[in-house]
């Protein structure tokens, strides 16, 4: 079968987009599949063919001079215009049978899928969440001027991605959890959505404990330094763990995504004299990070708006115990392992995770559990559910 799949966004751009258009491009090709993976970088020649493999072709598109502006407007109005110009052509060329928009919300509204469909091709789209979900510039407690602000353009941030969902009609629609499903669902009423869970829960040995010098519980959070992913909230949690006895450390660590964000996340750590226990990591590598996993106690993620969330299933393949929000495909998967869902309504955020730091040693994670869980949650998984959707009727 031959294989197009799209993307607006590539390396050297991080995060689990990329992971997923990286992974599933080479989990395709190694089916036997010649897979053509189009992607927009910077430089003079319009499109290069780069070979990874037998099955697998990397189409560089340059769609601007320098790196920085592969992200901007310019650069996607590039790739958007060469996409409605010259997309048939290529398909024709490469004799393709399958287009895939692995992510691009942009794209999603120009890809010309009824002549694409009218020649042949089959067309799919993967919508990792909806927007404005995971798309804030301001948190509740901030500046109400800002607050506002924020509120009424995530309004047209809604209003404009569903008019770009609905212009084009494809033949599947695919998305990372069923939250995200339900929620397309409303948009689309009776298209064929099917969700596939992420992978990448093959590339992390369980860890053998380690534990620190101290006898402290160690806690990590691990994301992006960005209001939806509620960090704010660590430094009162943490205060009232401090008031009820709990000895322990936690973690946070991530890239800053938004300056304000991480200078009040701050100031609340030092305002409560939080700074011998509250930790904020920006910089750190990849090793360094699996030091982080392989030592914690206990992984808590209070994020509300996630259409998957890698760093959940990354926690949960460590084999920590794991706390969660009921959002993207959080709910999903800590299911298979009996983790913890922090519903409020159980009570006040803080009482909750209180109860369970006490009780850490009854939440950890059965190995037999922990094995099928990292059985189902690999790339090579995720693209044999994708074989199945393209080939079926």
């Amino acid at each position: 079968m031959n294989i197009l799949l799209l993307t607006e966004h590539y390396k050297p751009k991080v995060g689990g987009t990329v992971s997923y258009v990286e992974n599933i491009s080479k989990e395709l090709s190694k089916k036997g599949n010649h897979v053509f993976l189009l992607i927009p970088v910077s430089g003079i020649n319009e499109l290069a063919y780069k070979e990874k493999s037998d099955f697998l072709t990397i189409l560089e598109l340059s769609v601007c001079k320098d790196e920085a502006g592969i992200f901007a407007p310019s650069g996607r109005s590039e790739l958007i215009n060469w996409i409605t110009k010259d997309l048939i052509l290529l398909c024709n060329e490469l004799k393709i049978e399958i287009v895939h928009l692995l992510y691009g919300l942009f794209l999603a509204g120009v890809l010309p899928t009824d002549e694409l469909r009218s020649n042949g091709v089959k067309t799919f789209h993967t919508i990792h969440n909806i927007p404005p979900l995971e798309c804030s510039t301001s948190w509740k407690n901030d500046r109400i001027d800002y607050y506002l602000k924020d509120e009424l353009r995530k309004y047209f941030v809604r209003l404009v991605n569903k008019r770009r969902i609905l212009k084009n009609k494809f033949d599947g629609y695919i998305v990372p959890s069923n939250v995200v499903k339900n929620e397309l669902h409303k948009y689309l009423g009776g298209a064929k959505i099917k969700s596939i869970a992420h992978g990448g829960a093959e590339y992390i040995d369980t860890r053998v404990l380690k534990k620190g010098q101290n006898n402290k519980l160690s806690i990590l959070t691990v994301g992006g330094i960005v209001p939806h992913k509620n960090q704010n909230q660590i430094p009162d949690i943490s205060n009232y763990l401090r008031e009820n006895g709990v000895d322990f450390e936690w973690n946070i660590i991530g890239p800053v995504r938004n300056k304000r964000y991480y200078a009040q996340l701050k100031k609340e750590i030092e305002r409560l004299k939080l700074e011998e226990i509250v930790f904020v990591h920006n910089n750190i590598d990849s090793k360094q990070l699996r030091q982080y996993y392989e030592t914690s106690d206990m992984y808590i993620h209070l994020s509300t708006e996630e259409g998957f969330c890698m760093t959940v299933l990354d926690a949960i393949s460590y084999g920590i115990p794991t706390l969660g929000r009921p959002t993207g495909a959080i709910v999903e998967m800590l299911s298979e392992v009996d983790g913890v869902i922090l519903d409020l309504k159980q009570g006040y955020l803080s009482e909750i995770i209180n109860h369970y730091v006490k009780i850490v040693e009854s939440i950890k994670i059965e190995e037999e559990k922990l094995m099928l869980f990292k059985e189902k949650y690999t790339w090579s998984n995720a693209a044999s559910q994708l074989m199945e959707v393209y080939s079926a009727e």
